[in-house]
């Protein structure tokens, strides 16, 4: 039979392609044990963020040790972005403040309550007609009181960071120094650098992981996770290994979260890695670094060390919870909008809570009462202003979310709001500080 040249360039039973298996495409949904674990300690590298050094300032010293002996036990596989020295440079002063910072507002509150303690006491003299000696007797024993809390605060507060502010006396600094030596990234060069912060920014803008939940730093700050997030995958490109990601962040532009529940990493940052860099995303934090460590890396650590660390991890999830924000900071924004005269922004605010998170733009002008022709340009900006002045002032995290932003709708417009969201997790705040105040005027009523 004769058999044509086209015929011989194609195969009549062509070799399949390699099939796949469960979690082929689907990495991310799959649950490490703690056999992996130990794998990626033993052969991975191992990143720490730089909440993890700065916290080293937060823990105690016990558990500061403890941490530190399982950084030093993984020897060359512990490896630092530049950009977290970066992030910890920045932000290490802030961590030393933190003792007074919140000496300084306790005794604001104690302040607060001192005032509300002396009137209920003077109102109680008044109706009992307690004499005038005895009644101030009890005014002064109670303010002594206050002072020496308040005295004893401060005092403990300052003594735990003296002598840190100098980096040659400071005992962090002194065991970070030998720690690192060596194991730190090179900063990206000028071009690279500038094309991360435009992704950044781009991932920010987009809302793709990680770092879109920082968008109310400033400027190129906002990129900051990203670019902890390119350096790593270059790393790991370069050395062809596992990652493992030790980070207290919690938010969601990290973690991957279903109903609540922390699940593992972001699924867009698994695969990221997996394409570039070849490798598999592990993340933890660091109190189970301390346990997976105390099994697999014949460390002694103290139970009483991943307590403490595990303090610290629950104080920073509480401090991100509801975005950052709280029932009295809500208030508090909600006041000062009332006295600028920004009064429809709280209704807008109110409105889009109890609608799926959503003002349109036709529910905003009912609720301003505006005129057809006003334009909606500029209507988040004095929520934004006070908001940032709340973080400055630490009534919020750093961290905290946007209570308000513009939607645009393509179909609709480029150029003109279609409406303005409610960020979600600030949501049940909103709808909670609503019952409080509809219960509080159904009492007065």
């Amino acid at each position: 039979m004769t058999v044509l040249d086209g015929d011989a360039a194609e195969p009549r039973n062509p070799v399949p392609a390699k099939q796949g298996g469960l979690f082929d495409g689907f990495e991310g949904y799959r649950t490490p044990t703690d056999a992996d674990y130990q794998a990626v300690l033993a052969s991975g590298l191992v990143v720490p963020d730089a909440n993890v050094l700065l916290n080293l300032y937060r823990y105690t010293e016990e558990a500061r040790e403890d941490l530190l002996s399982v950084l030093t036990k993984l020897g060359d596989r512990l490896w630092v972005p530049h950009q977290v020295l970066v992030e910890f440079w920045r932000n290490r002063e802030s961590a030393l403040s933190d003792p007074e910072t919140s000496a300084a507002n306790t005794a604001g509150e104690l302040a607060k309550l001192r005032v509300q303690a002396l009137g209920a006491i003077r109102n109680w003299g008044h109706r009992v007609a307690l004499p005038a000696e005895e009644l101030s007797k009890l005014c002064d024993d109670l303010s002594e009181s206050f002072d020496v809390a308040e005295g004893a605060i401060k005092g403990l507060a300052s003594a735990g960071s003296r002598g840190r502010w100098n980096t040659n006396d400071d005992p962090v600094i002194l065991k970070l120094t030998t720690l690192l030596d060596g194991r730190v990234g090179v900063a990206l060069n000028g071009e690279e650098y500038e094309r991360a912060v435009k992704e950044g920014l781009q991932r920010v803008k987009d809302r793709r992981p990680p770092g879109y939940m920082d968008k109310a730093k400033d400027g190129d700050n906002a990129a900051g996770d990203y670019l902890v997030w390119e350096q790593v995958l270059i790393e790991a490109g370069r050395q062809g290994s596992d990652v493992l990601f030790v980070t207290g962040d919690v938010k969601e532009d990290w973690w991957r979260r279903d109903r609540g529940q922390t699940r593992g990493p972001r699924l867009e940052l698994v695969q990221e890695l997996l394409v570039r860099g070849g490798g598999h995303l592990y993340m933890m934090q660091p109190s189970r670094l301390l346990e997976i460590a105390g099994l697999s890396l014949d460390v002694e650590v103290r139970e009483g060390s991943i307590e403490d660390v595990e303090r610290v991890n629950r104080l920073h999830a509480e401090d991100l919870d509801f975005g950052g924000w709280s029932t009295d900071a809500l208030q508090e924004l909600f006041y000062h909008l009332e006295d600028e005269g920004y009064g429809e922004r709280v209704s807008v605010i109110r409105w889009a809570a109890e609608n799926d998170g959503i003002a349109s733009r036709e529910a905003v002008y009912g609720l301003g009462g505006y005129a057809e022709e006003r334009q909606l340009k500029g209507f988040t900006r004095p929520v934004s202003r006070i908001a940032k002045e709340f973080r400055r002032l630490g009534i919020i995290s750093p961290n905290a979310v946007d209570i308000l932003e513009t939607v645009y709708d393509p179909a609709f417009s480029y150029v003109q709001a279609a409406g303005f969201r409610v960020h979600p997790s600030v949501v049940p705040l909103i709808l909670q500080l609503s019952e409080e105040v509809a219960e509080a005027d159904q009492e007065e009523g």
